[in-house]
């Protein structure tokens, strides 16, 4: 096998894609179960208890993860040229690198190298294990169907939360001016006013800024009452978003099977569908 078909077979194993293989199948399921126990580890270690009792056994798993991380980077470098995208050794690989995924992948381990090569202490850096979690997003389908969705109504989400804005700042000057003199430590400005139309927009209400007077009394239940409607705007956005990708994943699928079993003919004596496949069968 030369090089050029290797880089080929370790890109499409790197590279979840909707026909993969049984190779990518395996390595998607490893490297997965690989992101979630770093991810477990990363949580029971911030447990005092639990990380000093296992904090040699904490140690080891987050070398051997960050190990197989180290592996998978460089390989997804060296095979992205397989791309049509990054086809160019060179600039194919620089424009690799600032996707997204990459980013990720290289922040993955940037903290563990850092540290090893440079002696910096990286406390203050442990927060960017989190970014594991991310990694999870390459292996899900149904994630990135959420991130497909976003993509495809960016648009109108954007819209939504425009007018979520507007909202927003409509509800917290008109709060500010009607509650400042009244409760001035609480209200004091329209930024510090905002938190209060945030918590009443969302009717999630903390409790911590109440209006006392009975305009804002008032004020404060239409803008509850308002933001209902407007939250709904962004969820009935996404749930369109989801029945048009299905639909279209529906319809793709049903072209690919149309596609492997060829065209349909009716029988012009039966009137039943005929396969192009199953024409001249003998039963």
């Amino acid at each position: 096998m030369d090089v050029s078909s290797l880089k080929q077979r370790i890109h499409k194993i790197l590279e979840p894609t909707d026909r993969e293989t049984k190779a990518s199948a395996i390595f998607n399921v490893f490297i997965t179960l690989v992101i979630l126990i770093s991810i477990a580890v990363m949580v029971l270690s911030s447990v005092q208890s639990l990380d000093a009792k296992y904090s040699t056994l904490f140690d080891v798993i987050f070398f051997l993860t960050t190990i197989v991380f180290s592996i998978e980077y460089p390989l997804r470098l060296w095979s992205c040229t397989a791309d049509p995208r990054y086809a160019e050794p060179l600039s194919g690989r620089l424009k690799w690198v600032l996707t997204p995924f990459a980013l990720i992948d290289l922040l993955v381990v940037f903290p563990f190298y850092l540290n090893i090569f440079m002696g910096i202490n990286l406390t203050g850096l442990v927060v960017l294990r989190i970014f594991r979690v991310f990694k999870l997003i390459r292996y899900s389908d149904s994630i990135s169907l959420i991130i497909r969705v976003v993509k495809a109504q960016r648009d109108m989400l954007i819209t939504a939360y425009l007018v979520l804005f507007i909202a927003l700042i409509s509800a917290s000057t008109l709060m500010f001016q009607i509650e400042n003199l009244g409760q001035p430590e609480k209200f004091s400005s329209i930024p510090a006013t905002m938190w209060w139309g945030i918590v009443t927009l969302t009717t999630v209400g903390y409790g911590d800024m109440v209006p006392m007077t009975t305009a804002g009394k008032i004020l404060g239940g239409c803008i509850t009452l308002l933001g209902i409607g407007i939250f709904a705007l962004p969820a009935g956005i996404m749930a369109s978003g989801f029945t048009q990708e299905l639909q279209r994943k529906f319809q793709s699928a049903k072209c690919e099977q149309s596609d492997h079993h060829g065209n349909i003919y009716l029988c012009p004596h039966c009137k039943s569908e005929i396969r192009e496949s199953e024409l001249w069968r003998k039963k």
